[in-house]
């Protein structure tokens, strides 16, 4: 299980905002273009880790600050969506 999670916190750490807006899209979640570049900004090179609830925490707070506190709500759903399995 291990290497899915370095697969996903990897994914996450490097991805792109037309990426993100796919993700999202796939899992339901509604993300604006703007959203998706602002949020890829914030995750862009953190190695942060989602599995790990603090860090899961503190980078929904960021991204609340920038997009809005639905903006990280969606977020939020995704990243639940994507580690629940693991």
């Amino acid at each position: 299980m291990k290497l899915f999670e370095t697969m996903i916190n990897h994914k996450i750490n490097k991805i792109q905002a037309h990426e993100l807006q796919s993700i999202a899209g796939q899992h339901g979640v509604s993300l604006t273009q703007k959203d998706a570049h602002s949020i890829s900004r914030i995750l862009a090179g953190r190695n942060i880790n989602v599995f790990d609830s603090v860090q899961r925490k503190n980078v929904l707070n960021e991204i609340a600050e920038i997009a809005g506190p639905s903006t990280a709500n969606q977020i939020a759903k995704l990243f639940t969506q994507l580690t629940a399995n693991f």
